[in-house]
Order: structure tokens, then sequence, then C-alpha cells
């Protein structure tokens, strides 16, 4: 089943308030009760919009330029989006957002601006708290999700919150998985964002 499901590719696009996103694909490895996971190999395209105008790197890019094998997590129905890259020195690091939603077949959610963390020394975090405020002064979290954001982090900080919680250790055998298959990069076939604003995945 696991090998049917990796010739299907996942394109997920992230939007940032008030304006820009950015996209990326990767293989669709499993799904469970945690939800979907999405394998992106090193070297595929990660491209943004900030509004004005397009840049295109590698996903999970290091501080050399240098894109790195990551596993993104899409759950179901909840605020939060998390991402266990190789390499790193955060063994997840989790986008508090809007439930992600599929639309013509593109995974999008919007960036909420609160980042939780978990070192791979053990070390839990939330990143960008100033900038979530920011955003809900500004009305650019409305309070409902500024409460549901709340609530997630507090979800998160159980789930994730130790090096032996499940979902770490799911995240982290995932991604171990997934790497020795070897699978090629992935990237845009049409233009920066392509139809849909997205572009077709297509593995090189």
């Amino acid at each position: 089943m696991v090998g049917s499901l990796l010739m299907d590719t996942v394109t997920i696009r992230k939007r940032k308030r008030p304006a820009g996103a950015g996209v990326w694909s990767g293989y669709l490895v499993a799904e469970d009760a945690a939800g979907l996971w999405v394998y992106t190999p090193a070297g595929s395209a990660y491209v943004g919009h900030d509004g004005h105008r397009f840049d295109r790197c590698e996903v999970a890019q290091d501080s050399q330029g240098h894109g790195r094998d990551s596993v993104v997590l899409l759950p179901r129905d909840r605020w939060f989006v998390a991402h266990f890259v190789y390499g790193g020195e955060l063994l997840v690091h989790v986008d508090i957002c809007t439930p992600p939603v599929c639309v013509d077949g593109v995974w999008s959610y919007d960036d909420l601006e609160l980042d939780p963390y978990l070192t791979a020394n053990g070390v839990f975090g939330i990143e960008d708290e100033d900038e979530f405020l920011y955003a809900c002064r500004e009305g650019l979290v409305r309070p409902g999700e500024r409460d549901a954001a709340a609530r997630a982090v507090e979800w998160i900080t159980v789930q994730f919150g130790r090096l032996d919680a499940p979902l770490i250790v799911a995240g982290q055998d995932r991604l171990s998985k997934a790497r020795t298959l070897q699978l090629r990069p992935i990237h845009p076939s049409m233009g920066p964002f392509g139809q849909h604003g997205i572009g077709a995945p297509v593995a090189e």
C-alpha cells in the first residue's frame, strides 16, 4: 500500500497574512489517525511570494543554502502543521495555523505566526509570540482564531513536548523510513506558481 501511495504527490500552500504564500510538494508516504505524512526529498523546490515578488529556494534549506529531507504532518481538523527535518537542531517545528484544507488537490493553511518547537536535546519552546500578539492586535488573527491557537499550543505541548512523545517518535520514524526510498526531488513544472497559483509538481 505504501508503495502505491509513493506515486502520489501532495502540494502544500502556506499562506501568510495579510499577503504572501509559500508552496512546495512532497510524496504521500503514509496516512493514519494522525493525518497525512508527506515526505519532501532534499533538493526539492520551495516557491514563495511576499505579495510583491517571487522567490525560490530549496525546501527545509539550511544556513548554507542546502535543502534537507523533511516530513510534514498534515492533521485532520487541528490547528497546526508539523515539520520534521533531517539533520537539524530541531526535531520538530510546528506552524500554529488554520486547519489544513484540501481544495483542487492542494492542501492550504493560513500561518498564525506562532511556532512551537522541540530541540534534539529535548528542549521545548515557542517562537514568534511577539508576532502572534501583533497579528492579533492588528486584526490579522481574529478572536476565535486566537483562542483556537492557544488551545492548539496546549495540545502541542503535550503531544510534542518531550523526546518520547508518540508523535515525535512517529515523525522521526516516518522521516527515517522515507529517506531509504531515495525518491527524487520535486520541482514546479509551470512557472513560479503556475495553475491554481501553485504549479504542477514534477519529480526530476
